[in-house]
């Protein structure tokens, strides 16, 4: 089914949101570092390396740019061990980072580890709680590598602490110097401070994270939903039984067609084309004012099909689909229609096509000169009402057809009145016509066919 871009609806640029969504986790982590960096810098002129700093942004950058050509064709749960390796070795650098761009006298830095710890919510539900963890350890070694005064807590700790002091260069010591209590125990307060935050940011991740496969799966319902109602849609109009184009409000391209609408136009296909370019109105700005207003019929366009024109009606009706304006363009032939009515306005007779209830359905443009009060629905026995004349004189009875001659004004009618079945019905449908005659082609007509004929077929009337 080849539907045109204006219907379709748009598919992303990624399979899974959710790697969408932790690319730019990273994106923003590295704005975030710029501003931490930056700013603290330009306040307190901190002792920055700048070649490492930017080293390791470079780094930040090559992850952001893995995580885009890793995810884009693959939905999350096919590379999440690679996604996973990416996203610790980002956390990983965003430590480097920090340890060059001032590390301890720069506590306001820490902030950016929260944000790799929320993304982390798109590659499981428990990877925020392994990255806040994984960063909690990133920043302590650091600020252990920065500041010898924590470093003199650690050998006694337990036998862990021992041996990372003795990895990190430190030995044992009984008790801290009394002069550095209150900067060990500042360092002290901000790295539970920055562990608690981690850990309520992984807290919280994990929320929003059920919230986003919530909406997700709404999302995609919605979207499977939208889908078929384009497919139904797309049926609808294809199958319809008649000629009908369903044309885009604003761009005048045509998203789908009925197959017979193929007898208006010579294209394989209409989808995806302009309306005026495949079929050719003798007035297509009349049209195109339906489709880009409010809609509504143009009773009498042209429509020129290869070296022939056919006489149609176009009916334009808007409706809106997946937030777009849509016309339903609707072409109906009627040059069978349009041919024999200019076949009888340019006839002599005026002619009248009544129902059985004596309503007016039809006439000629002679039997609009003849009776100036002609409408349709009109009632017969008002307009026909000759004095004299039974009230319904038009049917011609059980033979079907009769011939009278009848004065209106200062002429006279020769009045042929012939009834037509209508299939599987009673009623019947009455056509009257009217030949104007001159007084002596009545005699003449008299003479001819005898008293007899007088009598059965001819009638003189002339009305007050």
């Amino acid at each position: 089914m080849n539907i045109g871009d204006t219907q379709s609806i748009p598919a992303p640029t990624w399979s899974d949101p959710r790697i969408h969504l932790l690319d730019d986790t990273w994106l923003l982590a590295i704005f975030a570092i710029l501003l931490a960096t930056v700013v603290p810098w330009l306040v307190s002129a901190l002792d920055i390396n700048f070649v490492a700093a930017c080293l390791g942004l470079l780094a930040l950058g090559a992850i952001h740019i893995a995580f885009t050509v890793v995810g884009k064709p693959a939905q999350i749960g096919e590379r999440r061990p690679i996604l996973t390796v990416l996203h610790i070795a980002g956390i990983v650098v965003v430590g480097f980072i920090w340890l060059n761009a001032g590390g301890l006298q720069n506590p306001a830095f820490l902030l950016v580890f929260s944000i790799p710890v929320v993304g982390a919510i798109f590659l499981s539900r428990w990877q925020p709680y392994l990255m806040a963890m994984l960063a909690i350890v990133v920043a302590g070694m650091v600020a252990l590598a920065q500041a010898p005064e924590l470093r003199w807590y650690v050998p006694g700790l337990n036998a862990l602490g021992a041996s990372l002091a003795a990895v990190l260069g430190q030995q044992g010591a009984s008790s801290t110097f009394p002069g550095f209590y209150a900067p060990s125990a500042y360092y002290a307060v901000l790295l539970q401070v920055f562990a608690i935050l981690l850990i309520a940011c992984a807290v919280a991740a994990e929320y929003l994270g059920t919230i986003f496969e919530r909406l997700h799966s709404h999302v995609d319902m919605a979207r499977a939903e939208a889908e078929r109602g384009q497919e139904f849609w797309t049926t609808l109009v294809e199958a319809m039984p008649f000629p009908a184009l369903l044309v885009d409000s604003d761009t005048l391209q045509v998203v789908c067609a009925s197959h017979r609408s193929s007898r208006f136009h010579n294209a394989e296909s209409a989808s995806g084309r302009a309306l005026f370019e495949i079929i050719r109105f003798s007035y297509p700005e009349m049209v195109q004012e339906l489709i880009t207003g409010t809609g509504g019929v143009v009773p009498l366009s042209m429509i020129k099909v290869d070296d022939r024109l056919r006489a149609t009606e176009v009916q334009v009706r808007h409706l809106t689909q997946t937030g777009r304006r849509f016309a339903l363009v609707v072409i109906h032939d009627k040059t069978e229609e349009f041919t024999a009515h200019a076949a009888l306005d340019v006839s002599g007779q005026a002619m009248l096509v009544l129902d059985s209830q004596g309503r007016l359905l039809s006439f000629n443009k002679p039997a609009q000169a003849l009776f100036t009060a002609l409408d349709k629905d009109a009632d017969a026995a008002q307009l026909l009402s000759l004095g004299g004349m039974p009230p319904r004189w038009w049917e011609p009875g059980l033979t079907g057809r009769r011939k009278m001659h009848i004065e209106i004004g200062p002429r006279v009618y020769q009045v042929t009145c012939s009834a037509s079945p209508l299939p599987g019905e009673d009623e019947r449908l009455y056509i009257v016509a009217f030949l104007p005659m001159g007084r002596a082609a009545i005699g003449e007509r008299s003479d001819i066919d005898g008293p007899k004929t007088s009598h059965s077929n001819q009638t003189l009337v002339t009305p007050p």
